[in-house]
């Protein structure tokens, strides 16, 4: 009587996972010489995004402070001290994080009151404290004023600088940007530039460093990352040695090549997203604990971003599966590979 030659049945994916999962438990000292190399290169690549991140910051908060700095000294020089006294503002448009924050150092120097006064509908007064504004009208801005503000993203305002100077204690104008025109036909007025444009020079010597610090930065990265692939690759090569016989009983038992390629991929992809979480929290933790020893802990503080931060946990953690999927391919199919009776024989 003839009978047809069955097909080999193919195991759930479940079971992999199930068996996967026991082989790691069985060699969890194995697992953790993996998961090691994965958590160290994951940490390492985390570590370097987030110190260029926190660089970038550090330097643009410390240039913010220092221009801020500036902005304040420049104005002190015309007017005198600002403690207990009235300055006036002309907001000709939307007002930039530096103008705010030159508000709250004008604020924190114990100015005592604001005559503000907007000129285009997306001005507002809500950047000011509540308690230190008073809305005035086109010829009231300069009232008892010190100093006559022209914040916003705005063309250059229409007033009537005549008008509003005349009741002003001093006749001193400020202008936060370039684009502000100083008053024209009036006469015995300061005009204070508060904006510092910077030079040619300059702005090519940033870019410079700006590409310099790109390239050695993507180098490191490159270099961290073939390491990284280097020492999963070996792990998993190792890991199939140990396992000669068991991988040699599993195609006895009717184990397809696919199955056994399965499982390794299926545990560098577990090994891979386990160790690319905790080198992620791990780099970016040491690497803010570092920063924070060398700056003040309030720069940092506000230097940080967490939604770039959170962009680099995510770009690391699919690097390290990738790595690892792509460090499992040659050991995976080494052991798809093997003759199941080469394998038994096998005394490792």
């Amino acid at each position: 009587m003839n009978s047809a030659i069955q097909n080999q049945v193919r195991l759930p994916l479940s079971v992999a996972f199930e068996v996967v999962l026991q082989g790691i438990r069985i060699r969890m000292g194995r697992s953790l010489v993996t998961l090691t190399g994965i958590v160290l290169g994951i940490a390492f690549l985390m570590s370097i995004l987030t110190a260029q991140s926190l660089r970038r910051g550090v330097q643009r908060e410390t240039d913010t402070r220092a221009e801020l700095q500036r902005m304040l000294n420049f104005l002190i020089a015309e007017t005198g001290p600002i403690e207990g006294r009235t300055l006036g503002v002309v907001q000709v448009g939307t007002a930039s994080e530096v103008e705010r924050r030159f508000i709250d150092l004008l604020v924190k120097g114990k100015v005592q009151a604001f005559n503000w006064f907007g000129l285009e509908h997306n001005s507002s007064a809500e950047d000011f404290p509540p308690g230190n504004v008073a809305r005035s009208s086109r010829d009231d801005i300069g009232r008892d004023a010190s100093a006559v503000l022209v914040i916003g993203d705005g063309a250059a305002p229409s007033v009537d600088w005549g008008a509003a100077l005349r009741p002003a204690r001093q006749k001193v104008v400020a202008l936060t940007r370039s684009i502000h025109e100083p008053p024209a036909g009036v006469s015995g007025v300061s005009v204070v530039a508060l904006e510092r444009q910077l030079r040619p020079e300059e702005v090519s010597e940033m870019a410079a460093d700006a590409r310099r610090t790109q390239f050695r930065t993507g180098w490191i990265i490159v270099i961290s990352l073939l390491v990284t692939v280097i020492g999963i690759c070996n792990a998993m090569l190792m890991s199939v040695t140990e396992r000669f016989r068991e991988i040699g009983t599993m195609k006895c038992l009717g184990a397809l090549s696919y199955f056994i390629r399965q499982q390794f991929f299926m545990e560098s992809c577990l090994m891979g997203l386990a160790g690319s979480l905790a080198g992620s929290l791990l780099g970016a933790l040491f690497t803010i604990l570092v920063f924070s020893a060398t700056y003040r802990a309030d720069l940092i503080m506000s230097s940080l971003r967490p939604g770039e931060l959170a962009g680099f946990g995510l770009l690391s953690v699919v690097a390290g599966m990738v790595l690892a999927i792509v460090a499992a391919i040659y050991p995976a199919n080494f052991a798809s590979r093997m003759v199941p009776a080469t394998a038994l024989r096998s005394n490792i």
